[in-house]
């Protein structure tokens, strides 16, 4: 049985994965955050889940928890996705 902190790590960890893997206009370990685009790729919670082998709910309920910490999730018709990683520099 795993904790949510291990799951947050573990999606976290995936989302950056996958989420720096879809830009195609620039690559997020080059460029500084600053100069990343508005208009980034997103990622899907089930291609999350998928990577991560977690069940959909556990994926979502880590993204909840995660958004505005470590990413930026957005929710629409019934799909939540990783709309942008927030770097670890970045002030809450």
């Amino acid at each position: 049985m795993t904790t949510d902190d291990t799951v947050d790590d573990i999606v976290a960890e995936a989302a950056l994965q996958l989420w720096s893997a879809a830009q195609i206009d620039f690559d997020p370990f080059e460029v500084p955050s600053d100069e990343w685009p508005d208009d980034a790729v997103p990622v899907r919670d089930a291609d999350i889940a998928v990577d991560a082998r977690l069940e959909l709910d556990d994926v979502r309920a880590a993204l909840d928890r995660l958004d505005g910490e470590r990413l930026v999730v957005g929710r629409e018709a019934g799909t939540v996705s990783v709309l942008r990683v927030l770097p670890e520099d970045t002030p809450l």
